[in-house]
């Protein structure tokens, strides 16, 4: 069975590096770069104008570690056909179990070392360590999130309900006492408690020769993977994910302001694909809803201005392959429209979704800026949507076309 899981694992691996091309693109990895040099800017300075023995940042640490945790499921690689293959090898599913946990450890665990290693400067503030206790936190919070998979391990067999729901209870409480006796006592004596609570969870979550549940555990991991198929689906097609249309009745009063004319065809059809499908429409959405919170949080207008800038960009980039979102209907090849038509409609489309997105952009800038900021902002938010619809966007089709 370890030769067995081996080979799931690369398989899965495979073909989510495939999809990280897609996702890692230069613009989502620009955009990153761009969020955490400013994140890193704004905690730079909050760091220089706490107090020595900020009565909060303990606190903060806590909750947010704790909150961290849960972060990161079992990936078991199980497919449906295994109920029926895999039954004559159910003895010895423990150790492809296991293996399993070992591969799920790797997300979770990095996630911890970079958040542990962000908070610790507030650690160190409040209690005026040593850095060398970083190493003793993090396998605090290492073991704590192996115990957590391990009770999702025994979640896997039958009839553990009930006992996984205890120890899911027990699990929370304890780590919250265990990372409150880290933060507020000697780092080391949360490890050592970390320590003895996996080995307590160890023994509470023997399987002790029960059945594998192998509809849940299927279900587990179909939910998983829907999970991350969900987010590769922002940047790429997932044929895993069958794309949804969703009424949203509240914007019939503007669809139905196109009238219907032969040039009107591709943008009757672009404005429903961009505010009604799934894909278009929840990134449209989605990209305008981060945005908007990203300029309530800052103060500083140049931020204001390259986040706003960024995120126009973003919204028309995405975008974009919706000029060849309905190429497969076969009612535009029998009743031809000219090409320009479809050029027209989506620059046309692009243009009012941009200045809605500039109108909001400059709203939530209201807040943080004065009137005569915002203006600029939104006069140099028209001239960047001029640009990219009349520049940019024509040679991309162009492209796209050849």
């Amino acid at each position: 069975m370890a030769d067995f899981f081996l080979l799931r694992r690369q398989r899965h691996q495979k073909k989510m590096m495939k999809y990280m091309r897609y996702v890692l693109n230069d613009h989502f990895v620009l955009v990153c770069l761009f969020l955490l040099g400013g994140l890193g800017f704004y905690y730079s300075n909050l760091l220089k104008q706490l107090p020595p023995h900020f009565p909060w940042s303990l606190p903060i640490v806590g909750i947010i570690w704790w909150l961290v945790l849960p972060l990161g499921r079992l990936a078991t690689l199980v497919e449906p056909a295994d109920m029926t293959f895999l039954l004559p090898k159910e003895t010895e599913m423990g150790g492809y179990l296991s293996r399993g946990i070992r591969h799920s450890l790797a997300l979770p665990f990095t996630i911890e070392l970079l958040i542990c290693g962000a908070l610790l400067p507030l650690v160190i503030l409040a209690k005026q360590i040593s850095f060398a206790n970083f190493f003793f936190f993090l396998v605090m919070l290492w073991g704590l999130k192996f115990s957590h998979l391990r009770i999702q391990r025994l979640a896997c067999y039958q009839d553990t309900r009930t006992q996984v729901t205890r120890l899911t209870i027990s699990w929370l409480i304890t780590s919250g006492l265990i990372i409150f006796v880290g933060l507020y006592g000697p780092a080391w004596l949360g490890m050592l408690a970390a320590i003895l609570t996996v080995g307590a969870f160890v023994s509470l979550t023997q399987e002790n020769g029960r059945l594998l549940d192998w509809s849940k555990m299927i279900d587990q991991e179909n939910s998983r993977l829907h999970r991350i198929y969900q987010f590769i689906n922002l940047f790429t097609d997932v044929p895993e994910i069958e794309a949804k249309v969703r009424r949203r009745k509240y914007l019939d009063g503007l669809l139905a302001r196109i009238s219907f004319k032969q040039e009107n065809t591709y943008l009757y059809l672009f404005a429903r694909g961009a505010l009604r499908g799934a894909e278009f429409g929840g990134l449209f959405f989605r990209l305008l809803i981060v945005g908007g919170i990203l300029l309530f949080s800052l103060n500083d207008f140049r931020f204001i201005v390259g986040v706003s800038l960024l995120f126009i960009y973003l919204i028309g980039f995405q975008m974009i392959p919706l000029y060849k979102q309905f190429d497969y209907i076969s009612a535009l090849r029998l009743y031809p429209v000219p090409q320009k038509f479809k050029r027209q409609a989506l620059q046309r489309l692009m243009v009012i979704l941009l200045i809605a997105a500039a109108i909001i952009f400059t709203l939530c800038s209201l807040l943080q800026s004065s009137i005569v900021e915002s203006f600029i902002l939104l006069v140099v938010l028209l001239m960047e949507i001029g640009l990219f619809a009349w520049l940019y966007l024509p040679a991309r089709i162009k492209k796209m076309e050849d």
